[in-house]
């Protein structure tokens, strides 16, 4: 479970870093990445709950499709109807 986890919370901080919302995650001076994909899903995550809607549709929807597109967690989380 812990595995799962964590490649969840790495796609979503490189999902998150796709579209721009690192630059809100560090000091606006640096220019290369200061968190790691890993610590930006983690932050992402601990955001999602209050985050802006200009913020939160664009980043799920991205997740999901990144989630469908990966080939090592689509089998995870693929339903097989009955």
């Amino acid at each position: 479970i812990s595995a799962i986890a964590i490649a969840l919370l790495t796609l979503l901080g490189a999902t998150g870093e796709a579209l721009g919302y690192d630059r809100l995650l560090k000091a606006n001076t640096v220019k290369h990445r200061t968190h790691s994909l890993f610590r930006q899903g983690l932050l992402l995550y601990e955001w999602l709950a209050r985050m802006p809607d200009r913020y939160f549709e664009p980043l799920i929807q991205a997740f999901a499709e990144n989630l469908a597109s990966s080939a090592g967690m689509a089998p995870v989380f693929a339903l097989k109807a009955k």
